[in-house]
């Protein structure tokens, strides 16, 4: 009787285990919205990428050849679900590997050399269908160094771009540097008139200000040349002071 009953037991044992197994299967598969959907690849739709043939006016003719060789190494390297982008001009390419930067494969690099503003409002499909977790944009210097380009067009710019991605992704979590300074006494005026715009407009809009600008000055508000290696672009020790910045607000 003893060996009959230890019998009994082990088989209602392993049923509640194996009547556990399934309906824990089942509840995964019928419910996709508790999958873990992290590092999911996203299937972009090649109408969500500009055209090969579109000509933004404000590019430059190095630009215009670069900004499509750009879009299609993006096609080849989607983004994930849930992802974190830099989303910027050369100043963010020139960054490389930002996942390995932060150890982090999530990050992926979406600058391109020359781009404008109106160049990345014509390439935010991509980022929206995929709705990413956070966007970091630096953008606007290219447009500030054009003379026919005033510090309140590229302001107003930078908020289509925010709002832009609000609307179609409301769940990203979306962040604004303050333009870099350069060596360019010129236009000096022009950046810290756009980065005031962006500052006064921060808690009106839904981004959250990253400053930038301030961490790169020398004492005339031109760029510190020891983080730069042309008065433009940034050197590694530029990179990260950048990274220092920011590591905090980077989701893991």
């Amino acid at each position: 009787m003893g060996f009959y009953m230890k019998y009994l037991s082990l088989r209602v044992i392993v049923s509640i285990s194996l009547f556990m197994s399934l309906k824990a299967c089942t509840q995964s598969s019928n419910n996709p919205n508790e999958l873990d959907n992290e590092n999911l690849t996203c299937t972009i739709p090649s109408a969500m990428y500009p055209s090969k043939n579109l000509v933004i006016a404000s590019h430059t003719d190095f630009t215009k050849k670069h900004y499509p060789e750009r879009i299609a190494s993006f096609k080849e390297n989607p983004l994930s679900k849930n992802g974190i982008v830099f989303l910027g001009n050369s100043i963010t390419e020139n960054g490389g590997d930002w996942g390995k930067r932060f150890n982090n494969s999530k990050i992926k690099n979406r600058g391109i050399a020359g781009d404008t503003t109106e160049g990345v409002l014509a390439r935010l499909d991509e980022l929206t269908y995929c709705e990413q977790k956070q966007i970091f944009i630096l953008i606007g210097i290219n447009d500030l160094f054009r003379d026919d380009m005033t510090s309140e067009k590229v302001y107003e710019n930078i908020l289509k771009i925010v709002n832009q991605i609000h609307e179609k992704s409301p769940n990203t979590n979306i962040f604004v540097h303050t333009i870099l300074p350069t060596s360019t006494l010129k236009i000096r005026e022009k950046i810290q008139m756009t980065n005031e715009l962006l500052r006064n407009s921060a808690s009106k809009n839904p981004y959250q200000l990253i400053e930038l600008h301030t961490e790169f000055t020398d004492k005339d508000g031109l760029m510190n040349m020891n983080l730069s290696h042309d008065g433009v672009h940034l050197n590694e020790t530029g990179y990260r002071v950048w990274m220092k910045k920011i590591i905090n607000l980077i989701s893991l």
